[in-house]
């Protein structure tokens, strides 16, 4: 995946915040190949199949969750 980057950082999450919440969130933009939930650091890594897709999210997501 390059020279684009493909991964996101979704930070300051909610504890209540689920896996299966934030992976229909991520899929709504576009096919995501991995999730890793860090709910100790209330953060999640996602990694999207395609850059575009994780420029459409941070985007469209920057600053609202």
């Amino acid at each position: 995946c390059k020279p684009q980057p493909c991964v996101v950082s979704v930070e300051g999450l909610s504890s209540s915040t689920t896996d299966v919440q934030l992976k229909s969130l991520l899929m709504s933009v576009g096919p995501i190949q991995s999730l890793q939930m860090l709910p100790q650091q209330r953060k999640a890594i996602a990694k999207f199949k395609e850059p575009a897709h994780a420029l459409a999210f941070q985007q469209k997501f920057h600053r609202k969750l």
